[in-house]
C-alpha cells in the first residue's frame, strides 16, 4: 500500500545490512484488492501479498489484522527481517508487551546481530520498565547500523525515560527515511501522542498527512491531537477529510460527536494548556 518509494530493509540473510527507510514489501501488488487473487502457497507473490495486507492494516490502525497478516508472512518465509519487525510493532501497539518480548526473543535467535530487531527489543524493554537495559540495547543496536527503525526505537526508549533527546532521534529517523516517506513521521507522531506531548505529535502527523493526504488514519490521528490542543476548527476539518476518505470509520464518527458535545469550559482550559 506504500504511496512513496522506499529503500528495502528486508534481507534473506542475517549478515545482510538493512537500509535506513521503512520498507515496502517486495514485488508489485495491485491496489484493487478485489482484482487481486487470493495468495496461493508456492506462488511468487505469496509472501509479499501477506506483507502488503499487513502494512495496509498496520498503517490504518488495524493492528490485530496486521498481526495476523505479518504472522502469515512469517509462516510463508521466516527468513526476512521485516515481518518480524511488523509482528513486534503490532504487538506493542496492542500493548501486548509479554507477547512482544517473546517474539523479539524468537527474532533475535534467528538474526542475533540485526540492528532493527535489536531496536525492537529495546522498545519492549523500555515499555516494560527496564529503562537502563533498554538504553544499553539501543546503544548496541545503533553500533550495528543506524536505520529508521533504530532511530525510531531510540526515540521511544528516550520518551519512556523522559529524555529531551527523544525529539532528535525521531528527526533522525525521518531524515533517514527520506522526503517521500510518510510512515516514519506517522509512527513518530503516534509515539509523542502516546506520551501526551501534543505539540511534537502535531508536527510529525502534519508532515505525514502532507506527504500522503490519502490515508484516512493519518487524518484521524491528526484530528485527535488537534482536539487535545483545542484547535477544534482544524480538528473538525481533519475529521471531515478522514470521513471523506473512509465514511464508515467509526472512531472518526465518535470523535466528531465528542467535538460537538465538548463543553465550553474544556475548550478554554485546552487553549490555556497549549
Amino acid at each position: 500500500m506504500a504511496d512513496g518509494r522506499f529503500t528495502r530493509l528486508e534481507t534473506k540473510s542475517a549478515n545482510a545490512k538493512p537500509t535506513g527507510a521503512l520498507p515496502p514489501p517486495e514485488g508489485s501488488i495491485p491496489r484493487d484488492a478485489a482484482a487481486t487473487p487470493a495468495p496461493v502457497e508456492g506462488d511468487e507473490g505469496y509472501y509479499s501479498t501477506f506483507i502488503e495486507k499487513a502494512d495496509e492494516a498496520f498503517f490504518t490502525g488495524a493492528y490485530r489484522d496486521a498481526l495476523r497478516h505479518y504472522s502469515r508472512a512469517l509462516q510463508a518465509e521466516n527468513n526476512h527481517v521485516y515481518p518480524w519487525i511488523g509482528q513486534i510493532s503490532a504487538l506493542i501497539q496492542l500493548k501486548q508487551y509479554k507477547e512482544a518480548e517473546l517474539w523479539s526473543t524468537r527474532a533475535l535467535e534467528q538474526f542475533p546481530e540485526e540492528s532493527s530487531l535489536l531496536s525492537q527489543r529495546a522498545r519492549v524493554l523500555a515499555l516494560t520498565g527496564n529503562a537502563r537495559r533498554a538504553v544499553g540495547v539501543s546503544d548496541y543496536a545503533l553500533s550495528k547500523g543506524a536505520t529508521s527503525w533504530t532511530w525510531l526505537a531510540r526515540g521511544d526508549v528516550l520518551l519512556e525515560a523522559a529524555d529531551n533527546n527523544a525529539l532528535f532521534c525521531f528527526e533522525k529517523a525521518v531524515e533517514l527515511a527520506g522526503k517521500e516517506d510518510w510512515r516514519t513521521p506517522l509512527i513518530a507522531g503516534l509515539a509523542f501522542a502516546r506520551k501526551r506531548q501534543w505539540s511534537s505529535a502535531e508536527d510529525f502527523l502534519r508532515r505525514s498527512k502532507e506527504i500522503n493526504p490519502k490515508n484516512f488514519f493519518v487524518w484521524f490521528e491528526y484530528a485527535l491531537v488537534l482536539t487535545e490542543m483545542s484547535y477544534l476548527d482544524r480538528a473538525s476539518d481533519a475529521l471531515k477529510r478522514c470521513l471523506q476518505l473512509n465514511p464508515r470509520y467509526m472512531p472518526a464518527k465518535d470523535l466528531e460527536l465528542r467535538l460537538f458535545r465538548r463543553p465550553f469550559l474544556k475548550r478554554i482550559m485546552g487553549m490555556m494548556k497549549r
